[in-house]
């Protein structure tokens, strides 16, 4: 990756708050922001515990279907 790509990646994530800059000389140090992905996390973790309902649920359908189709 380029650094101009890495400046345009960093510059994103500054805008959302998931992180900030400091730019001491010609060094650049980037720290999480205050927002920490905990919004994101909630979010992935309700569709996680969704998809995890779902699968289970399929693989009771599966077992049921195995134990009809070999009496």
């Amino acid at each position: 990756m380029t650094l101009t790509g890495i400046k345009k990646h960093v510059a994103v994530l500054e805008a959302a708050g998931l992180v900030t800059t400091e730019k001491v000389g010609r060094v650049r140090t980037c720290r999480l922001g205050q927002c920490r992905l905990e919004d994101e996390a909630a979010w992935i973790e309700s569709y996680r515990r969704l998809w995890v309902a779902r699968f289970d649920e399929l693989d009771r359908i599966i077992e049921e279907w195995k134990v009809s189709q070999h009496p």
